[in-house]
């Protein structure tokens, strides 16, 4: 699967799994752009300390203190910024919600740094935005996990009921999860019984669609099983296996059927080649654009 700022769909090596992930930022850390490179100057020859008497035990080591952060403003681009040397070669610049952080060699100069801060200023700007936004969708898409929260489910969304029904009872008519659950139970019984019943209709609606493309297909599946995997929507081996993350039933009905289709293909094509990619659109003529919907969506937290 794609992952996050990442390409696309890039070929797993091997031909026992394959599949597409497009997690929208579960990993919320995205990866440093690219480096500059930086020649350190020579290392001083190291000296060897003197040991420590014999009638004492060495201290415990210090715990690391974080560097002091710093701002950067050329009357355009203004953030917060930290300096991190390290055992490196090269200049870098990472964005996190930790915040900005700058990675350089022990030895790089403070005009060297400066010098790579002012050329990748808009970078770090932009991202630092990107950010934000996700930050806030994230906020946004949380779940409230008690009588009256909301789940998206399928390309709408479901209430939640604790009435003390005697059994989990889901009323398709007026959208409503019933759960056998007293109105003052934590969250974390609510989410439980919530993620059971998402993964039993996940199954079934995996087991129905899996079956759907495999037959347009010609294609064998053994197994059918949920996933929930940290970096993928999915997978499929080569003796037939696919798997199939069970929060996809967060998403509309459209992109569920894109990422089954694209597993589908890959029992034909252990590999994301351009013959792959065909059967893709055979199954799912569409699955441009719905691949770049699942890049752009939100996942809710689960928490």
């Amino acid at each position: 699967m794609p992952s996050p700022d990442r390409s696309a769909h890039a070929p797993l090596q091997g031909a026992a799994q394959l599949g597409l992930f497009d997690w929208p930022d579960l990993s919320p850390t995205p990866a440093p752009m690219a480096v500059a490179p930086v020649e350190p100057a020579a290392s001083p020859a190291p000296s060897c300390p003197a040991p420590f008497p014999k009638a004492h035990t060495p201290p415990p080591p210090r715990a690391p203190v974080a560097p002091p952060a710093q701002q950067y403003d050329d009357g355009i681009h203004r953030f917060d910024w930290t300096l991190r040397r390290a055992a490196r070669r090269t200049l870098a610049l990472r964005v996190d919600d930790r915040g900005v952080s700058l990675l350089a060699p022990r030895l790089a100069s403070l005009a060297s740094i400066t010098q790579f801060l002012q050329q990748h200023a808009a970078w770090v700007v932009r991202k630092l935005r990107q950010r934000d936004q996700r930050l806030q969708a994230l906020q946004a898409a949380r779940i409230d996990w008690a009588d009256g929260g909301r789940i998206p489910y399928l390309g709408q969304h479901l209430t939640l009921r604790l009435r003390s029904a005697t059994q989990l009872h889901w009323d398709e008519s007026r959208a409503e999860l019933h759960l056998p659950l007293p109105p003052d139970s934590d969250a974390q019984q609510v989410r439980d019984s919530v993620a059971a019943w998402l993964q039993r209709q996940a199954l079934a609606l995996f087991h129905a669609r899996v079956a759907h493309f495999a037959a347009q297909l010609g294609v064998r599946v053994t197994a059918v099983k949920l996933s929930a995997a940290s970096t993928r929507w999915g997978s499929a081996k080569s003796d037939g296996t696919i798997r199939l993350h069970w929060r996809l039933l967060h998403f509309s009905p459209q992109l569920v059927d894109y990422v089954v289709a694209h597993e589908v293909a890959h029992l034909r094509e252990m590999n994301h080649s351009p013959r792959f990619w065909a059967h893709v659109g055979q199954l799912y003529p569409d699955y441009r654009q719905a691949r770049l919907h699942l890049k752009q969506s939100t996942l809710p937290p689960w928490a």
